[in-house]
């Protein structure tokens, strides 16, 4: 059995317990659904009754268009199929792995770090540091001493800890603020480093790399396991495949429950196929995410590219609503020419002068100032108000003395017309592609009310949020 048919033959709740409440194309909506949806939603805020008669008929047209995308076969698309059950499978994993595992495996490692770094915490240290070879001269270890000496009695005289180590040309990586715990460093720089308070420097000493003076820049204890829970997670799963091993937990703990004749894997399996049973508020979300990538795919298809594709239908809607558009400030409706030289310019607003569409534009653009495939004249074409276009601005409205010139051109002009209200859909076309698929949504809703029978148990939905 797939994960899909499974998912569907499942039921979540026994009838008495969460009844029926909407019923779409003979299929059952129960009441935990729709409380599901309505509390997810925020909806349920205030007045409950208020805002469940609200909610029902969008939530009711939402489970119409999921009907439709199930009618048109969008869930049996290889594409939905995949997706399902990848999407399921992540979700899945919570369930199948022993989280009080990973979290006592994070625990334990902040136990064991806290321990290490001790009550002296996290300091943050620069250093004066000259370095020695194992193997170094008497005289290689001499100069060094002589060095750090001569730094240390700069700094005891009020000199920058930065200069020493730029005058007595030590090494300049020591002036990096690194954090350091316990147990990291040579034992000398520890027993230095760790008798300083905040701010203060040690008198030279050598460790096996050569000669040194610490600062304790400043201090920090270790913080609370909230702090390093999401870190030390991350790291035990990169490290120590500990997802891994709390899903094995997981299976043999099932395993067990089960009687202990099978393997954890098998445990695993079983278990998964039983998650929407055995865990509604999983079931619920599985439904939400079913419904979800459908009512996507559907309108996606039916309404919202057709809204903004539909060209024959977008020009009939604007001529029959053209009322509802105007302008409260006249528009250039054209573009805005790039050229290199007033010649150029003049043959470019002579050539386009009987453009009204982007294609129009960019059709005799090609055909005449394409050369060598080099376009000679750029456009920037659209339908332009005040401070939409400082050039538009100079050239039409007589304001500003122009914009940006485009990069490898030197001269600007327009090619256009001022217009007083909308001629063509396209003067507006975002409100319109916004209006015509709202409008659209409606003329389906309502056909897809008359499609399909749907019903709603008006007792059980006083019940709604009402219930023990």
């Amino acid at each position: 059995m797939t994960a899909l048919s499974l998912f569907f033959a499942l039921s979540l709740f026994a009838q008495q317990e969460d009844p029926v409440l909407i019923k779409v194309n003979g299929k059952e909506v129960r009441r935990s659904e729709f409380e599901y949806a309505l509390n997810k939603n925020n909806v349920a805020v205030g007045d409950n009754k208020k805002a469940v008669e609200e909610y029902l008929p969008m939530y009711v047209d939402f489970k119409l268009k999921v009907a439709e995308a199930e009618a048109m076969k969008l869930d049996t698309l290889q594409s939905f199929l995949e997706e399902f059950k990848s999407n399921r499978a992540q979700l899945a994993e919570s369930y199948l792995v022993d989280l009080d595992f990973i979290e006592k495996a994070a625990h334990d490692v902040y136990a064991q770090d806290s321990a290490v770094i001790g009550p002296d915490g996290i300091l943050s240290v620069q250093h004066i540091f000259f370095p020695l070879r194992q193997d170094a001269a008497e005289q290689d270890i001499a100069n060094a001493k002589e060095s750090v000496e001569g730094a240390y009695k700069f700094l005891n005289e009020g000199g920058d800890f930065a200069e020493a180590v730029s005058r007595f040309k030590a090494h300049s990586g020591g002036l990096q603020v690194v954090e350091v715990i316990r147990g990291q460093v040579y034992k000398e720089f520890e027993d230095a480093l760790f008798a300083l308070a905040d701010g203060e420097y040690s008198a030279p000493f050598r460790t096996p790399a050569g000669y040194h003076i610490a600062r304790r820049v400043s201090s920090r204890p270790f913080g609370m396991y909230s702090e390093y829970r999401e870190a030390i997670i991350k790291m035990l799963e990169q490290q120590q495949n500990i997802r891994g091993k709390a899903r094995r937990h997981r299976g043999l703990q099932l395993a067990r429950s089960m009687g202990g004749n099978i393997s954890a894997e098998e445990a695993l399996r079983i278990e998964d196929s039983s998650l929407e049973t055995k865990y509604p508020e999983f079931g619920l979300l599985m439904r939400e995410y079913y419904d979800g990538l459908l009512f996507f795919e559907v309108c996606t298809r039916t309404v919202w590219n057709k809204a903004s594709d539909d060209v024959s239908g977008l020009k009939k809607y604007f001529k029959k609503n053209k009322k509802n558009y105007k302008f409260d400030t006249p528009r250039f409706r054209g573009a805005v020419i790039y050229a290199n030289s007033d010649e150029d310019i003049a043959k470019a607003q002579k050539v386009l002068a009987s453009a009204s569409t982007t294609d129009e534009y960019k059709a005799l653009l090609k055909e005449n100032f394409y050369v060598d495939s080099v376009y000679t004249v750029r456009l920037e074409v659209g339908v332009f108000a005040i401070g939409d276009n400082a050039w538009v601005d100079k050239f039409v409205f007589e304001q500003g003395e122009g914009g940006k010139m485009k990069r490898g051109f030197s001269q600007a002009g327009v090619v256009g017309k001022l217009i007083k209200k909308p001629e063509s859909y396209l003067d507006v076309r975002g409100s319109v592609v916004s209006d015509y698929q709202k409008y659209l949504e409606e003329e389906w809703v309502k056909s897809l009310r008359k499609k399909y029978k749907w019903s709603v148990d008006r007792q059980v939905l006083k019940t709604v949020n009402n219930h023990d």
